[in-house]
C-alpha cells in the first residue's frame, strides 16, 4: 500500500509548521530513514526522514507557508506498485513540484522534441526557500535587509544561524564609507555604490547590471550559481544607490567604474555583465589598470544599433509596480521566473526618481539606437570570453552576435529571452565557471 508522508509534530504545542525545502524531486527513489525534506517551526528547523522505501510523488508545493500538523504532503509507492496511484482525498490537487528543478539535456539542432525545461526557471520565492537557515536567521535577515545567500552558515551542514546574520550585519555596518563611495575623478564626481556580495579567496567576479536595474538584479543568479570566488556587485552611474548625476557619455560611465575598481579591487579579476552592464564590462577589459582574466557577457548591448526604444523609455519612467510589471514580463519568456520580490527590489531606488534614468536612456539609446559599440573590443581580445544570449530576446536582437571573431564563444538558448542568467541560472553559472577555470 502507498505510504503517506505527513507533516510531523515535533513537540506537544505545535499546531502548524512550514516546509522550507525538499531534498528530493517528484518521482525519486527514496530509502526509509533518508532525509527527504526540512521543516521549520517557531522554535527550530529539522530534517524529516522518509517513513518508507519506494518512489516519492505528489510533493506539496506549499513551501515556506504555514501548514497544519498531520497534513499529507507526499506519497511513497513501494517500488513494485509505483505504477499504481493511491486513492486521493476528494478535492486534493496535484501540481508539478518546483522546489527542486529538473535538468533537461540540451536539444540537438533540428530535433523536434519539446523545448528544454531549463533546470532553473524558478521564481524568486522558491529560490529563497532553498537556503538552509534557522527561523531566527530568516527573520533577522528579512529585518536587516541582508541576503541570506550571502551569509556563511556556521551551523550543521552550513545552516545559517541567528548569530551568523548578526555578524554579517556588524560587518556591513563597519565597512568604511570609502568602500561604499568611491569618487569618480574626471567624470562627474558622483558617488558610485557597490557591495561585496560574497567574500572568499581568489580573483573576484565583478557583476555589472543592465539599464534600469541595480546590483540586486544578480541575487537570483547568485542564489543558484554557488560561486566560490569573491563577488563584487556594482551600481552603474544613475542607477541603484549610485548618485543620479548624469554622465557625459558611455565612455565616461566606463571610466567611472574603472576608477572604482582600481581602488576597491586592484587585483586580477573576472568581468561579467548583463545588457548595458555587458557593454561596460567589455569596455573595462581594455581599460588601463584593469587586470581582466576573463569576460562573460549576457545579452550584451553595444554589438549592434537596434534596441527596443519603447522598453527603454517606459522602463526609465516606471515608478510603481503596475507600470513595471508588463516591462519585466518582456525580459523573460516565463514571467513567473521574476516574482514580486524582483519587482520590489527594482523599484526600491525609484520612488523619488528625478528623471535621471530617463535622461541617461536618451543619452545612451537615442530614438531606439545604441550610441556606442563594443565590437572592436573583441578583435584583439587576449582573454577567454563567452557571450550568452536568448534567441527570444525582445529587447536587444540576439543576431547582433553574428560576425564576432571565432575566439569568442557564443551560447544561444532557443527558448530564453533577455535574462538567460535568471531564466536558467545553473546552466549559465556552469558556463561562467568553465570560463573562469580556463583563465587560470
Amino acid at each position: 500500500m502507498p505510504t503517506e508522508v505527513i507533516l510531523p509534530r515535533v513537540d506537544m504545542d505545535m499546531t502548524e509548521a512550514r516546509i522550507s525545502r525538499w531534498y528530493v524531486e517528484d518521482g525519486a527513489v527514496v530509502a526509509k530513514g533518508q532525509p527527504i525534506f526540512e521543516i521549520e517551526t517557531e522554535k527550530a528547523a529539522m530534517e524529516v526522514d522518509a517513513p518508507a522505501s519506494g518512489v516519492i510523488r505528489d510533493l506539496s508545493l506549499a513551501l515556506d507557508v504555514p501548514l497544519p500538523i498531520g497534513s499529507v504532503i507526499a506519497w511513497i509507492d513501494t517500488v513494485d506498485e509505483a505504477g499504481e496511484a493511491p486513492p486521493r482525498p476528494e478535492g486534493a490537487k496535484t501540481s508539478p513540484s518546483r522546489a527542486i528543478p529538473v535538468r533537461s539535456e540540451p536539444q540537438a539542432e533540428g530535433a523536434s522534441a519539446p523545448a528544454p525545461a531549463y533546470d532553473d526557471a524558478t521564481p524568486a520565492e522558491d529560490a529563497a526557500s532553498s537556503r538552509r537557515a534557522t527561523p531566527l536567521a530568516r527573520r533577522l535577515a528579512r529585518e536587516t535587509g541582508i541576503d541570506i545567500f550571502c551569509i556563511d552558515g556556521s551551523g550543521p551542514k552550513g545552516r545559517v544561524q541567528g548569530e551568523d546574520v548578526e555578524r554579517a550585519r556588524l560587518e556591513r555596518n563597519a565597512a568604511p564609507l570609502t568602500s561604499l563611495r568611491a569618487r569618480m575623478t574626471g567624470v562627474s564626481r558622483a558617488a558610485l555604490h557597490f557591495q561585496w556580495l560574497r567574500r572568499g579567496e581568489g580573483p573576484p567576479v565583478i557583476l555589472i547590471h543592465g539599464f534600469g536595474a541595480d546590483l540586486n538584479a544578480w541575487r537570483l543568479f547568485l542564489a543558484s550559481a554557488r560561486l566560490g570566488s569573491p563577488v563584487l556587485g556594482i551600481d552603474l552611474p544613475g542607477h541603484g544607490g549610485s548618485a543620479k548625476s548624469l554622465v557625459a557619455s558611455f565612455d565616461a560611465m566606463v571610466d567611472a567604474v574603472a576608477a572604482m575598481l582600481r581602488t576597491e579591487s586592484p587585483v586580477a579579476l573576472h568581468l561579467a555583465g548583463h545588457s548595458l552592464g555587458g557593454a561596460v564590462a567589455a569596455a573595462l577589459s581594455r581599460r588601463e589598470g584593469i587586470k581582466a582574466l576573463s569576460l562573460f557577457l549576457v545579452a550584451p548591448a553595444g554589438l549592434g544599433p537596434e534596441i527596443s526604444a519603447d522598453f527603454i523609455s517606459r522602463l526609465a519612467r516606471a515608478r510603481i509596480a503596475s507600470e513595471l510589471e508588463p516591462l519585466i514580463a518582456q525580459l523573460v519568456t516565463d514571467p513567473a521566473v521574476l516574482g514580486p520580490s524582483f519587482i520590489k527590489a527594482t523599484l526600491q531606488h525609484r520612488r523619488n526618481g528625478d528623471g535621471a534614468l530617463d535622461d541617461l536612456g536618451a543619452l545612451l539609446f537615442p530614438e531606439g539606437r545604441q550610441s556606442f559599440s563594443i565590437r572592436s573590443t573583441f578583435d584583439s581580445l587576449a582573454i577567454p570570453a563567452k557571450i550568452v544570449v536568448g534567441a527570444r530576446d525582445r529587447i536587444i536582437p540576439p543576431g547582433h552576435t553574428v560576425g564576432l571573431p571565432g575566439h569568442v564563444a557564443i551560447h544561444s538558448f532557443p527558448e530564453l529571452g533577455h535574462m538567460p542568467h535568471v531564466e536558467a541560472p545553473m546552466v549559465v553559472a556552469r558556463l561562467l565557471k568553465e570560463l573562469m577555470r580556463s583563465a587560470r
